[in-house]
């Protein structure tokens, strides 16, 4: 990488006694601008630096009182050191926001720079002059190429990125694929390009967004750009700049055509801008570039057009269609309904076709509603732009198929309707992961992704039983699918699992149409979700080209970027210099890191930086790897390393060396039994810890007499409010382990020495646990065929420590205690909703409790009432959960986690 420049003011550049390590650094650049370096530059060769390029700290002496007598800072004091460090002033090296600005620009560049080209639209409108009317606008670009070097060469990367495709097996003999990173796909090896060749599968993302606040009408156009080298963890994370912004296109209202014209002609300008903006790939494609790599080889590299992220308009302008129509296969609008599988459409087909006559082809025909452009991706070496248009999960499911249609068919489809649902939702039970929409959805004015996830939680449950069973069943489908499609890693199974569901949603679609709710099915969103498991096999999951992260790069790059200008009819030129700067101060850092990375103990980072980092390398890219049962790697492939998940360090793995983690102080450190009883709910404790106790005596003398030692009314206990489990990992949702929160805490009202305090409702946390009347050998052992086997629902009502009355050391206890109330065994399976079904468990007519280890407590998961056709109004009042009679769901869509246990493995096995 470029080093920085050896004539910067800023003090970048440091006397060796500063450059020691722990030394205080003189001068910095302001946060804005990067941090300073500890160490030499390596144009600086070891040598010192000139003395002006030194700034030593000025500590102004300022009288301390203000001028009634009274100290300006009395806290000072509680600071050490001969002047505090409120008092200590460092000099910036610059005077004004001018002469900072030229610091940055001192700065290497990141890359690829900035033009700009103007193109004129000449209008059907004539002028005043008799002349057609013109509109002039700018097409902001930086060079294709350029980006993808300044990606693929990013050192940063060099461990999360791949130079050739891979096949990826979850059994030995490598019947079973497994799709994750675009690199595991089809697409990658289908792809025929000479030997040695290494492929850039071009990630491309635009989406036109609003940049004015409460007035005005300035837009910005952003295309992104990415590569499916770079793991998709990390291309998704902001922070890393593994996605750069390619360019703006323009937005132009092209007020010089006419209203008939003027729509056709907005496509034909986003089709020549594009077309400019991937110009580079017409050659590079074709030939090949050579970059070098982020593992400091040389590589020739093909850049080509993988993927293209967008939402269903842009889908259709990118396609060269009309939005009636579906972008990716010949389907007829009038039968987007049908669960038919149709191929893609053929890129040199409808090339040809809108050379002869776009609009000449009749309704039927797979040609029809193609719109008459010069399409960007005509030409574009190894491109098929209908295979490269992703699933978009938010629009196309979260809102479109779910929230848009869905939500509101089921609505019309149950008894009570939208009132009966806003019930429901009202009285569900709460969890720490999930909304609770306390009045109701129908009100909620203004939704975003999201509030549609944590609907599409307990809808299923809110729907059961309260409108037709085939109602039910679509509304299962539907959920299903979308679970399934949001895997992380996909296996042959789950994606005919994710098929299976689709096929049963289009089973039980007709009783909308009976129930007079719905006469068609032929929308855009809902035909999309036949596209996803051909996708998936063909680039990877599609949780890797949700449209949710351009919309989130719109922040950086053309939110902050347009508060950054003056807003006036400028901005976007504002704009790029603006994230050019930004770009320099990150390349910046990008170097620091490295370098730091890069330098050897004892040596400053001067010498190292022409010594750590060797002179490129020529990889040879035409070997291959095959690990039977693991990975079969394509050419390309130069010392990868192989994909492992996250390794904990020392410390956290100590943390939750007991599988739960809990705070060091007990909330409540001296409850009485009374309380414990009465505020806790623990109505049989004294009875259940003898019981516990006496249990694990085990026939042991010495152990039973400790075990029945009565408890004293006055005898004190201290117990925790909550306790944190960490999820097991699972590879189809997560690469990292959630963290889970088990909650215990009782109600709270107002006191006399807090009476503005507010009424706060007990939490007490519903968990799977293990069975203590399951032998042990059989609770401890996991079988993906049998998830749930020795497991079994409860409901904590207190976390404690065991009495200092009982010798917990001489009775085997070595952590703290659960309380809990448990529920029916996972006996019974609700054939509908799929989901199992329990109720209070009792013995003699009361609830059926027992003590276990913390432990033993696996996770939290939410019970979801039976409510049957309607739900009982006085149920409302109180909790459901207290309900002896109560029947309960087991939610599987709380998270993905629980989908997976609850629904999927069940579902395969």
């Amino acid at each position: 990488m470029d080093g920085a420049p050896e004539d910067l003011e800023a003090s970048i550049l440091l006397d060796s006694d500063d450059a020691r390590p722990g030394h205080p650094v003189d001068s910095e650049i302001s946060q804005n601008a990067g941090r300073s370096a500890t160490a030499h530059t390596p144009q600086s060769s070891g040598t010192h630096p000139p003395a002006s390029h030194t700034y030593p700290v000025t500590v102004e002496d300022e009288e301390d009182v203000d001028e009634g007598g009274l100290p300006k800072q009395a806290w000072i004091e509680d600071y050490p050191g001969e002047a505090g460090a409120t008092r200590t002033r460092t000099k910036p090296s610059f005077a004004s926001n001018y002469k900072f600005y030229k610091k940055i620009d001192a700065l290497p560049g990141a890359g690829a720079g900035w033009k700009v080209e103007v193109l004129d639209a000449v209008g059907d409108k004539l002028g005043e002059d008799g002349r057609p009317c013109t509109e002039r606008v700018e097409l902001w670009q930086r060079d294709v190429v350029d980006c993808v070097r300044e990606i693929i060469g990013n050192p940063l990367f060099r461990d999360c990125i791949r130079y050739s495709p891979e096949r990826q097996y979850t059994d030995e003999e490598g019947k079973t694929h497994q799709y994750g990173n675009m690199w595991t796909g089809n697409w990658w090896w289908d792809t025929k390009l000479p030997s040695g060749a290494t492929v850039a599968p071009l990630i491309l993302a635009s989406d036109k967004t609003t940049l004015s606040r409460m007035s005005g009408d300035k837009s910005a156009w952003p295309v992104y750009l990415t590569v499916g080298n770079v793991d998709k963890a990390e291309r998704r994370k902001p922070s890393s700049h593994a996605t750069v912004l390619l360019g703006y296109l323009p937005v132009a209202k092209l007020e010089c055509f006419s209203e008939k014209r003027r729509a056709l002609e907005g496509y034909r300008l986003f089709h020549r801008c594009m077309k400019k903006l991937l110009e580079p790939l017409l050659e590079a494609g074709v030939d090949g570039v050579l970059m070098t790599c982020a593992d400091g080889f040389i590589r020739r590299v093909y850049p080509i057009l993988a993927a293209y992220i967008a939402d269903h308009p842009e889908q259709c302008l990118v396609a060269a269609c009309q939005e009636n129509h579906c972008p990716k296969c010949p389907v007829a609008p009038n039968k987007r309904g049908d669960p038919a599988h149709l191929p893609l459409r053929d890129p040199g087909r409808v090339l040809d076709a809108l050379n002869v006559r776009p609009g000449g082809h009749g309704k039927n025909s797979e040609f029809s509603g193609l719109r008459d452009v010069n399409p960007f991706w005509a030409g574009l070496p190894h491109a098929n732009i209908f295979s490269a248009l992703t699933p978009d999960l938010l629009h196309q499911l979260h809102k479109g198929v779910f929230k848009d249609h869905l939500v509101s068919w089921a609505t019309k489809a149950m008894e009570g309707g939208a009132d009966e649902v806003d019930r429901q939702f009202k009285a569900m039970p709460q969890h720490a992961d999930l909304r609770h929409f306390k009045n109701g959805i129908s009100l909620v004015s203004q939704w975003t992704g999201t509030e549609f996830r944590h609907m599409q939680k307990t809808f299923l449950g809110v729907v059961a039983g309260a409108a037709d069973e085939r109602v039910t069943l679509a509304v299962r489908a539907v959920l299903d699918f979308i679970y399934l499609a949001h895997f992380e890693v996909h296996t042959d199974a789950s994606l005919d699992a994710l098929n299976q569901a689709w096929l049963d949603f289009h089973e039980y679609k007709s009783v909308f149409i009976e129930l007079e709710i719905r006469e068609h099915f032929n929308f855009p969103k809902g035909h999309s979700m036949q596209h996803y498991e051909p996708s998936i096999r063909a680039v990877g999951t599609a949780d890797g080209y949700s449209t949710e992260h351009p919309e989130r790069l719109h922040i950086d790059f053309a939110k902050l970027a347009y508060s950054a200008s003056n807003k006036q009819s400028s901005y976007v030129q504002q704009m790029t210099r603006w994230l050019e700067r930004q770009d320099a101060v990150c390349h910046f850092q990008r170097y620091l890191t490295w370098a730091r990375c890069t330098q050897p103990a004892g040596e400053t980072t001067s010498s190292t930086s022409t010594s750590a980092n060797p002179l490129p390398r020529t990889a040879s890219t035409s070997g291959s790897r095959f690990t039977p049962g693991q990975t079969e790697a394509g050419g390309g492939s130069v010392d990868q390393p192989s994909e492992s998940l996250p390794v904990d360090d020392d410390e956290d793995l100590d943390a939750w060396k007991d599988g739960y983690r809990i705070a060091k102080t007990p909330a409540f450190p001296s409850l009485t039994i009374e309380r414990i009883e009465t505020d806790f709910g623990a109505t049989s404790f004294k009875a259940t810890l003898t019981e516990y106790l006496k249990k694990l005596a085990l026939g042991n003398s010495r152990r039973l007499a400790l075990a029945s030692t009565p408890l004293h009314p006055l005898t004190r206990i201290s117990a925790y409010k909550q306790a944190k489990v960490r999820l097991p990992l699972v590879c189809q949702v997560s690469q990292t382990a959630p963290i889970d929160t088990i909650h215990a805490t009782p109600q709270s009202h107002s006191s006399h020495t807090q009476p503005l305090r507010p009424y706060t409702p007990a939490r007490m946390s519903t968990v799977v646990a293990r069975d203590p009347s399951v032998p042990d050998h059989a609770r401890r052992a996991f079988s993906p065929a049998r998830p749930l086997a020795g497991l079994r629902i409860g409901r904590v009502h207190l976390i404690f420590n065991l009495p200092t009355v009982y010798d917990a050391r001489s009775l085997g206890i070595t952590g703290p205690l659960a309380y809990v109330e448990w529920f029916t065994p996972l006996h019974v399976r609700d054939s509908t909703t799929g989901m199992y079904v329990v109720s209070p468990s009792t013995r003699q007519r009361q609830r059926n409790c027992s003590i276990i280890p913390l432990s033993d407590i696996l996770r939290t998961c939410h019970l979801i009432p039976v409510w049957g056709r309607q739900i009982k109004r006085r149920v409302v009042a109180g909790d459901p959960l207290d309900n002896l009679n109560g029947r309960f769901f087991i939610n599987p869509y709380l998270r993905h986690h629980d989908f997976v246990l609850f629904r999927y493995l069940g579902s395969i096995t």
